[in-house]
């Protein structure tokens, strides 16, 4: 069963966040403000995000509307190593129902120019796929139902048949990784058993 308790064990520097809101936005800052006097990285809020100057930013969108108890895990720099001790790669972040979950999604934010999309596609789906074997290497998950949220926030329209239009290549990913990737930046929240991302 997922728990904060069982990830802190495994990675102790994890962040963790608790919402209930009908709305969730994630937005990674890390690319805006790298060069700022304050810079900033994944933020987790109950509003839309905005800049220090107070213009606002893309983010990915987890709509709530049975206000669950929602927790999100965030890794930002934490290191994840594979069984060799080996830095991997990792994606920004998870979230799951406090209650009772029987679903985890694994995010990971692309905040690049449009045009440049399919040039970080393979990165993230080894981003996401490394911390969901990570999670159940270590018995943090088990049985759970695993979806792997690909985000390019800065794509205002559809986006997921540019990444995962190939229906025999997309069922080779989910069989040999267990995971129902999906490249969006909107999501529903349905219950404790299921995700709806909007792919239209």
């Amino acid at each position: 069963m997922i728990t904060q308790t069982n990830i802190l064990s495994e990675h102790p520097l994890t962040a963790f966040q608790e919402f209930s809101a009908n709305t969730i936005f994630i937005a990674d800052f890390t690319r805006r403000t790298q060069h700022s006097a304050n810079p900033r990285s994944v933020e987790i809020s109950e509003v839309p995000p905005t800049m220090d100057d107070g213009s606002s930013v893309d983010a990915v969108t987890f709509h709530n509307d049975q206000e669950l108890p929602i927790e999100v895990a965030t890794f930002d720099d934490y290191r994840f190593e594979d069984s060799t001790g080996t830095n991997v790669e990792h994606c920004e972040g998870s979230l799951y129902t406090l209650e009772n979950p029987q679903w985890i999604a694994f995010f990971e934010i692309k905040d690049c120019e449009e045009r440049n999309i399919l040039n970080h596609r393979e990165k993230a789906v080894r981003q996401v796929t490394n911390v969901a074997n990570d999670f159940r290497t270590r018995g943090i998950i088990g049985s759970e139902k695993v979806y792997g949220i690909i985000s390019f926030p800065r794509k205002h329209t559809a986006f997921n048949d540019d990444i995962f239009g190939d229906i025999i290549e997309y069922t080779h990913l989910r069989r040999t990784t267990g995971i129902l990737f999906y490249a969006t930046n909107e999501v529903f929240i349905l219950d404790h058993n299921e995700l709806r991302p909007v792919l239209s």
